[in-house]
């Protein structure tokens, strides 16, 4: 199990300069648990581009699903991509809009921070266009790329959960990022993001 105080990332996971507002919080709902370490991010502007909050590996992509409807029947109609870190964490970015992969991206690739991954979504169990974002353990020995190198390999309702969701070996873990050193705070905000 990893054991994190506080893990800094380099970046916000979108563009400078895109209105972003903070829709539910850590600690807050279903951000529990396991789970607690998660935040929800919309723009007034609906879809936005979504970038990698810090460098690594792609090790899990999936992004061919258009479906999504604001109840658990839709989960697995998430789209996603999840990035190790190299440090024994990963990042989860989930929800993802279908068919909005990044110029240039495939699973198993090595991305840098900043770098525009994907378009936020409403893919899965999701009421809105948002991102889902949470950094976890990683699961070592779990199968990588399951869906294949452009994400598109696997069935459009299927998530390989148990290949890297926080779990109690793999919990979600505290940030902070460059530009948002209370992320951790976990307060109940619902604030503007700049």
């Amino acid at each position: 199990m990893v054991r994190i105080a506080l893990l800094v990332l380099a970046a916000l996971p979108w563009r400078a300069g895109t209105p972003v507002y903070l829709t539910q919080d850590c600690r807050e709902g279903d951000h529990a648990g396991l789970e607690q370490y998660a935040y929800d991010w919309a723009s007034s502007d609906g879809a936005f581009t979504v970038v990698a909050a810090r460098g690594g590996r792609i090790t899990h992509l999936k992004i061919n699903s258009t479906h999504g409807c604001d109840d658990e029947s839709c989960i697995d109609d998430a789209n996603l991509i999840v990035i190790d870190h190299g440090d024994g964490t990963q990042a989860v970015y989930l929800h993802l809009a279908g068919d909005s992969l990044a110029p240039g991206l495939a699973c198993g690739a090595m991305v840098r921070a900043g770098q525009p991954l994907a378009t936020a979504g409403s893919t899965g169990w999701a009421t809105g266009v948002h991102l889902h974002f949470q950094v976890s353990g990683t699961h070592p020995g779990a199968p990588v790329c399951e869906c294949g190198a452009d994400g598109r390999g696997c069935d459009p309702g299927y998530v390989p959960w148990a290949s890297f969701w926080s779990t109690r070996q793999h919990p979600t873990v505290p940030v902070a990022f460059a530009d948002w050193s209370e992320a951790a705070a976990c307060s109940d905000r619902r604030i503007e993001m700049r």
